[in-house]
């Protein structure tokens, strides 16, 4: 900076002046570009494809917050009915942007020109409900009767043919906007398609009986809502096409951070016919289908290819589709509208300098040598960080591709594992009308139990992974810890009449409800009871003891295993340690610990680990109740 100074002090002042002109000149012109562009506002339409409800309290959201208005867009929400072609009104150019389902990739395929920009549901709510008073009846039973089933349902469709029935040999019609009553009332039609966030509700209300049979079941796990615009948009428009999308992701953070805001603005401002506590409900199940892993929005190239490799597997699509024309790419790859200016701003600074480099000629021949050599020292470091960069650069995307790759398959895996649960708890239940040998009932809780640790170990696997990603979020809601804990305990119950470990829950105070992260403190819970109970002698005890304090949240979890020595609890919450406790025979993947800890810090809380007596461990952990973190991504 010195040497700067001592040029500039050898220029003739009345060139400064001039220069100086010059440059506040550009200046001015830019930053008038700049304000004439931002003061611009743009008439947009939005078509949802249902009525209003909590379904769509993400737009509502950004458009009550003045989201979309600060980009210029001056937004208006139409609502839908199940019979509107969402796909069809974009495309007309009756609407800019619509909401849709994942059967807008089989659009794309025949050829119809739409762009995803965001996945709201990263698992569908689409179900197939039938009304009846028998628990054992099977998708092969409902399919014999005629099925209601509203247009661009996928994943219903997918779900029936990898069932093995073909769409030919079903009595298919077409869902009408009283489908609901329809089933409630008529005994002719055997099942309709609903949202797990909607006609369940109603159905439970009413005290109508029903099953309910989910494409997951089966292996079609694919998103659900999204939100979509035509290519000739985003190709002509798009700067609009991108603040719509920030602005949305936007809302959808502040429908899920605060429910009840987005509830009363629904009954205020959009009319529907479900009361506050059905928008609750529906909300509860909305933050479910999005969850807390990733931001909304966020969409992974690859599970659209799994849900192209399902169309395919099942008949629905003839040949793969390149999807690079279907995903939107957040990626800009054309030169903004104020790329010429600010070049233009640069060549004129180029041109002043070159004018000033004129007068550099009457210096000494020591100054030209020091500068000499402070550039060939400047362009020895730059070559230095530019090599690092580009290490540091590889590295990162070969992390990022593990962390892809990991995410995926424990992804994938949860289907199957979920789907094996489930069967030994339907076998367990009916193991006395079917009379089942003991053996056999001893089997199902084994597998039970090995599923039950499989599917925490995917939890915590994709925990981390999400951790890794900086996509996990904190969302502080009402929890009963009672009712929670209760939960907890019920997952590893299994576990625990496997070595006939008791558990032994206890309670300081009468206070059970407080604000807090429902995912994060269940996950707590659950891996420290996981690893006391994996940890406990036989005919052991696990104590569970807890605490609401006016500033924190207080539980213990001690057990009487093997403990932890002092050298060796340094190494404990690290990813993939190992203490001694896991070189006794027990299986570990070193996860859960590191998992505990991260998911405590993101509380703002402190865990520690003491010895028990006379042997075991005991996990402390303390949560300020006062202090949460604001819902951000960390």
């Amino acid at each position: 900076m010195e040497l700067v100074f001592s040029l500039f002090a050898l220029i003739n002042p009345k060139l400064i002046r001039r220069c100086s002109v010059i440059v506040l000149v550009t200046f001015l012109t830019l930053t008038n570009v700049v304000k004439a562009e931002s003061q611009a506002t743009e008439r947009v339409v939005l078509q949802l494809k249902w009525s209003h409800q909590f379904q769509f309290a993400g737009y509502y959201m950004a458009k009550h917050l003045g989201y979309y208005s600060d980009q210029g867009i001056d937004l208006e929400i139409r609502p839908g009915t199940p019979t509107l072609d969402v796909t069809q009104e974009v495309l007309s150019g009756n609407a800019d942007f619509g909401v849709g389902t994942s059967s807008l990739l089989l659009d794309y395929a025949a050829g119809k020109p739409v762009v995803v920009l965001g996945v709201i549901y990263q698992h569908s709510p689409l179900v197939l409900i039938t009304r009846t008073q028998r628990s054992s009846d099977t998708i092969e039973t409902v399919a014999q009767g005629p099925l209601m089933i509203e247009a661009h349902s996928g994943d219903l469709m997918a779900m029936l043919r990898r069932a093995g029935l073909a769409s030919e040999n079903l009595n298919i019609i077409a869902r009408p906007d009283n489908a609901l009553d329809i089933l409630e009332k008529s005994q002719n039609v055997s099942s309709i398609s609903a949202y797990q966030t909607d006609e369940p509700y109603t159905l439970l209300e009413d005290g109508i009986e029903f099953n309910t049979f989910s494409p997951r079941t089966y292996g079609v796990d694919f998103y659900g809502d999204n939100f979509f615009t035509a290519r000739q948009t985003l190709d002509e428009r798009k700067e609009m096409v991108q603040a719509f999308r920030q602005a949305t992701i936007r809302g959808w953070q502040e429908a899920l951070r605060d429910p009840e805001t987005a509830i009363n603005l629904i009954l205020e401002e959009y009319p529907t016919g479900n009361n506050r506590e059905k928008l609750r409900y529906e909300a509860r199940v909305t933050q479910d289908l999005m969850t807390n892993l990733v931001r909304p929005g966020h969409m992974n190239p690859e599970r659209w290819n799994h849900i192209s490799d399902t169309f395919l597997e099942t008949g629905m699509l003839s040949k793969k589709p390149d999807l690079s024309g279907f995903i939107f790419d957040e990626q800009p790859k054309q030169l903004p509208k104020w790329f010429w200016p600010v070049l233009l701003s640069v060549l004129t600074a180029v041109l002043i300098l070159a004018v000033i480099s004129f007068y550099f000629r009457s210096l000494n021949v020591r100054l030209k040598e020091e500068v000499a050599l402070r550039l060939d020292a400047e362009k020895h470091l730059q070559t230095t960080n530019s090599k690092l960069n580009e290490a540091k650069q590889i590295a990162e995307e070969a992390n990022l591709k593990k962390t892809w790759f990991i995410t995926n398959v424990s992804h994938d895996l949860k289907a199957p594992v979920s789907a094996m649960i489930s069967l030994s708890q339907i076998f367990n239940h009916h193991s006395q009308s079917l009379n089942l040998p003991d053996k056999f009932n001893r089997f199902l809780r084994q597998l039970n139990s090995g599923g039950e640790f499989l599917m925490l170990m995917l939890h915590n696997i994709l925990d981390h992974s999400a951790l890794e990603m900086n996509a996990v979020s904190v969302h502080p809601e009402t929890l009963n810890l009672e009712e929670c804990c209760t939960s907890m305990v019920n997952l590893v119950q299994a576990l625990a009449d496997e070595k006939e470990v008791s558990i032994d829950v206890s309670w300081q105070g009468d206070q059970r409800t407080l604000e807090m992260d429902r995912a994060r403190v269940s996950q707590i819970l659950l891996n420290l009871l996981h690893n006391a109970i994996k940890f406990s002698p036989e005919r052991g005890t696990v104590t569970l003891a807890l605490s609401i304090q006016p500033e924190s949240l207080k539980f213990t979890v001690s057990d009487h295993g093997p403990g932890i020595s002092p050298d060796k609890q340094r190494e404990l919450f690290k990813m993939f340690g190992q203490s001694e406790r896991s070189v006794t025979g027990h299986t570990s993947t070193g996860l859960g610990l590191s998992i505990v800890k991260r998911n405590v810090e993101l509380l703002g809380g402190s865990i520690e680990v003491s010895p028990a007596q006379p042997s075991g461990a005991v996990f402390s952990i303390a949560v300020p109740l006062n202090s949460l973190p604001e819902m951000a991504s960390r």
